[in-house]
């Protein structure tokens, strides 16, 4: 009777020391899959886990602004593209316009047909967009900004050339109200600002009512104007030439505006990357586990664990004979 209880008691214990293995055994090879200590909070130190969370915080937060920044990188180079097509229209155009310094009949068809591809082109480049965003259209996202260029009334001698201010639209615009030309649309022009790091934001984006594209848009059609007008052939292509003149250089300034802000952001992105990789690394320093150790250990682990199991198997199996006998 004594010997049975011995057996029994001796039993339990290497059945509780199994389980308490098996229990190890699950954590160990947890460990080799993840490379991990563990994916619980309380299985660390109070310091090591109030790290970790502030680490993994902070990790958060830097990648949020790297999702800003990856959002618009597409469209800082979407202005990028256009700006440098549009600057190539208009240098274009304005070499043309030498060709042709005193009204010409016989070529005006040519030159008619060159000028109307120039504003079909500069339509193309402010209408721009990434997915279903235009890009130039301010807060109109959803909407192409330059309506058919090519479809505006042929301008007069009589006309004066006119720079819209800041919330007004120009007649190329598609919001433009031909009965109420001064109405205010704020929408169509507006920029953005985002906060690309924990101490600097980035106001970005151009809109098609820049002054610069207004510049552009206005000599395209003044010279198509003298084009139907031999009598002011000269004046009409002279003020042309002037707005188109202003409307590069104007652009440029658009152009390096934009490539500044590409730069910062692109300055900024790096440095948050390195912070990134800075901050994981210590993650790591606290969760990751040695591989190759912890293989060790499951090696060692499984051979105690067998011995015990058979260790067990012999108990059952004394008892049993001791019970027949």
């Amino acid at each position: 009777m004594v010997d049975s209880i011995s057996t029994r008691g001796i039993q339990l214990a290497v059945t509780r020391t199994l389980a308490g293995g098996q229990r190890q055994l699950t954590r160990l090879t947890q460990q080799l899959a993840t490379g991990r200590y563990s994916d619980n909070m309380s299985d660390y130190s109070p310091s090591n886990a109030q790290n970790l969370l502030n680490f993994n915080n902070q990790i958060n937060l830097q990648r949020g602004y790297l999702d800003v920044i990856g959002a618009i990188a597409p469209r800082m180079e979407v202005y990028e593209l256009a700006m440098t097509g549009i600057e190539s229209t208009v240098s274009s155009t304005m070499s043309t316009l030498v060709n042709y310094p005193i009204y010409n009949e016989a070529q005006n068809d040519a030159l008619r047909a060159e000028l109307r591809n120039a504003l079909s082109q500069i339509e193309y480049y402010l209408n721009q967009r990434i997915g279903e965003r235009f890009v130039f259209a301010g807060a109109r996202f959803s909407t192409a900004p330059v309506a058919d260029l090519n479809g505006l009334p042929i301008l007069t001698i009589s006309d004066t050339p006119t720079i819209v201010s800041p919330d007004e639209v120009p007649a190329y615009d598609v919001d433009f109200d031909p009965l109420n030309p001064g109405l205010l649309v704020p929408e169509a022009n507006t920029n953005e600002s985002v906060n690309i790091d924990a101490t600097r934001s980035l106001t970005y984006g151009f809109n098609s009512n820049e002054e610069a594209f207004q510049q552009i848009i206005m000599g395209l059609r003044l010279a198509l104007a003298a084009t139907y007008d031999p009598a002011n052939y000269s004046d009409l292509m002279a003020t042309a030439k002037d707005y188109l003149r202003d409307g590069l250089a104007n652009t440029r300034g658009l152009h390096a505006e934009n490539a500044s802000n590409m730069a910062t952001m692109a300055r900024t992105q790096d440095m948050i990357q390195r912070k990134v990789a800075n901050l994981q690394t210590q993650v790591d320093n606290i969760e990751k586990v040695d591989i190759y150790e912890i293989g060790i250990k499951i090696v060692v682990l499984q051979a105690q664990l067998e011995a015990s199991y058979s260790a067990v198997s012999s108990l059952i199996n004394l008892t049993i004979l001791d019970y027949l006998r």
